[in-house]
């Protein structure tokens, strides 16, 4: 059986409620600080990560690692083409509408 694709991309202001929600799924009290990138899979957020640090809020329901090394794999990309989150913000347009299938 294969896991349904799942859409990688930069989030925005408008997705800080889904940040919270994630955030209270990890037993942490505020979301991420800081650039961001999220997976959803059917327009659901599952899994983000943060581009400095690289640390991961993920559904524990609802996230595979599949996704959790898509977010990683996408942050290494942007780091290593930025050189750093300053840089890395005109790259995260590269995230846009980038579907994964595992």
């Amino acid at each position: 059986m294969s896991t349904p694709a799942f859409t990688v991309r930069a989030a925005s202001a408008g997705d800080s409620h889904s940040l919270e929600l994630l955030a209270r799924l990890n037993g942490r009290s505020w979301p991420l600080p800081g650039r961001t990138l999220l997976a959803e899979r059917d327009d659901v957020p599952v899994a983000a990560i943060r581009l400095t640090s690289g640390t991961v809020l993920a559904d524990p329901s609802n996230t595979t690692v599949d996704i959790v090394n898509a977010l990683r794999f996408t942050r290494y990309r942007i780091m290593r083409q930025g050189g750093q989150t300053g840089a890395a913000r005109s790259l995260l347009s590269l995230t846009r509408g980038l579907t994964v299938s595992a």
